[in-house]
């Protein structure tokens, strides 16, 4: 059979020249032993990719796909099946083919894996997906050592162990730089208990490689492929790597990009997916307001493919701040029409930065004056929100206030901030002081959160500090203000904030005194 034609009966996209071929079977595991055997069923209609080509199982379950060396083969998990997990809950849904070997010279890469098997083939097992589910969403987990993934442990994880959601996912950065840590990250997010999704992050890559594909071989060893795809419920998930490397040896030059064969994966894969359905793109960094691209065209190509899908979102993080940017006119998409993107706060904050609290751990604020956490990703049919969760906090724990602690009752301007971790940029925010004042409108500002100013500042004026200082000031982009009434009598009294949004409705409450 010539390379790149499918067996008979089964759909196949355009598929790409190579020097070999994978071919398999995807099946019902009747008989749970991982491997197609008597009792098993085949199964028709599901999709499995090279990275480029996406090819779909004819009536016997049957794939063929073109193979060139160090390609992944993966299945796309079909909605109402699941793939099997390994002892750390990451799903094994993949086969890496490389040949000579992926490996960098610091940390262990792939071994060469020889010819390609007879048979690549794929056990699914069914599964209940409802149309409402969550997602558990870290932004970077990012532990230098064992020492922060404890940090991980007690802030988060800890707080974890019954939460009710679909799966998790971590946005990149899975840790920083030494890539040795991995099994023990994952050994210990693993204890959440629910499969856990990766994306690659500009710090999940091997330096010392020489080559670009040993840059990921580490990665690729420990999770699979850098970029992939699957169903669940009614939606579509879309995994990418848009960490294109710039340098050689030993070199950390990085831009966004995504590469021909991704984009060439990514066309082919919307082209099955209905317009109508919710699709979630899952990247590490943001498309535009952080790493420049490599190539403005690509990023104009991938912009049309957005703008053609109403109901796509991006989840990102890698900024290591909290906010929602909508991508509008500006990037070519119509008057009135955005696609939202949500860059989600890390889960280790500002890199673990700051003084640690009673129990040790770093309060790590972001430079936005985010606190350390995670997010829900709530989805119902083609509808979506998100929810923040700051760590170690109550859920209604969605804002702080900043006001002086007294100020005189003839003051003048004295303003007062409310940083409304994960309100919608329209959001509407008002305050008042004591239950007979009336409701005044905050206005939204790009200031640097007052809060997060001023630890910073009693920080450094520390004569020294064992701990690693906390980042520099940027403007915060969920940041409100107005200014305290004049005339009020003498005595404390409380400051309410109320900030509503298409989401939520988020509550604060800070005391002040006037004399």
């Amino acid at each position: 059979m010539l390379f790149g034609m499918m067996l008979a009966g089964a759909a196949c996209f355009p598929l790409s020249p190579a020097a070999a071929e994978a071919t398999g079977v995807v099946f019902h595991d009747i008989t749970g032993t991982g491997t197609l055997g008597d009792g098993d069923r085949p199964l028709s209609g599901v999709a499995v990719s090279n990275g480029r080509d996406i090819a779909v199982t004819d009536g016997e379950g049957r794939y063929a796909l073109s193979l060139r060396d160090d390609d992944v083969v993966f299945v796309i998990k079909p909605r109402g099946w699941t793939t099997p997990v390994d002892e750390t809950q990451i799903p094994r849904f993949f086969y890496l083919h490389s040949p000579e070997g992926a490996t960098g010279e610091r940390y262990r890469g792939l071994e060469p894996t020889g010819d390609v098997p007879e048979s690549i083939d794929f056990p699914l097992y069914p599964q209940e997906e409802p149309e409402r589910f969550e997602v558990l969403v870290f932004g970077d987990t990012q532990p230098r050592n064992l020492e922060e993934i404890y940090y991980l442990a007690h802030d988060s994880l800890h707080e974890l162990n019954d939460v009710n959601t679909a799966f998790g996912v971590t946005l990149g950065d899975i840790v920083f730089d030494n890539l040795a840590i991995f099994e023990d990250l994952n050994s210990a997010i693993a204890t959440v208990g629910i499969p856990w999704r990766h994306v690659i992050g500009n710090h999940d890559l091997d330096f010392s490689a020489t080559r670009h594909q040993s840059l990921r071989g580490t990665y690729r060893r420990v999770y699979g492929p850098n970029y992939y795809s699957f169903a669940y419920g009614p939606a579509h998930f879309i995994v990418l790597d848009n960490i294109l490397w710039q340098g050689e040896h030993n070199t950390r030059s990085y831009r966004t990009g995504l590469g021909e064969d991704q984009m060439t994966f990514i066309r082919n894969e919307l082209e099955r997916i209905p317009r109508d359905r919710l699709v979630v793109f899952m990247a590490h960094i943001p498309w535009i307001g952080s790493t420049p691209w490599a190539d403005e065209g690509e990023r104009e190509a991938f912009f049309e493919l957005l703008r053609d899908r109403p109901r796509a979102i991006s989840l990102v993080s890698h900024a290591h701040r909290h906010y929602h940017e909508f991508i509008d006119e500006e990037y070519g998409w119509p008057e009135g029409v955005a696609h939202h993107m949500v860059v989600v706060g890390a889960v280790c904050g500002a890199w673990w930065r700051g003084a640690p609290d009673e129990y040790g751990i770093p309060h790590a604020m972001m430079s936005c004056g985010t606190p350390t956490g995670y997010a829900f990703l709530s989805i119902d049919g083609s509808d979506w929100n998100l929810r923040y969760r700051a760590a170690r906090r109550p859920a209604d724990f969605q804002m702080h206030l900043h006001a002086p602690d007294t100020v005189a009752s003839d003051h003048e301007e004295t303003a007062v901030f409310a940083n409304v971790f994960n309100a919608l940029p329209d959001a509407r925010v008002r305050m008042r002081v004591g239950p007979g004042d009336e409701w005044r409108p905050m206005r939204r500002v790009l200031e640097s959160d007052p809060v997060f100013q001023a630890a910073r500042e009693r920080e450094e004026a520390l004569p020294e500090s064992p701990w690693r200082g906390m980042p520099g000031v940027r403007p915060s982009r969920h940041l409100w203000k107005a200014e305290l009434p004049t005339g009020l009598s003498p005595g404390f009294h409380a400051i309410d904030v109320r900030a509503e949004d298409d989401w939520a409705v988020y509550t604060g409450r800070r005391l002040i005194r006037i004399h």
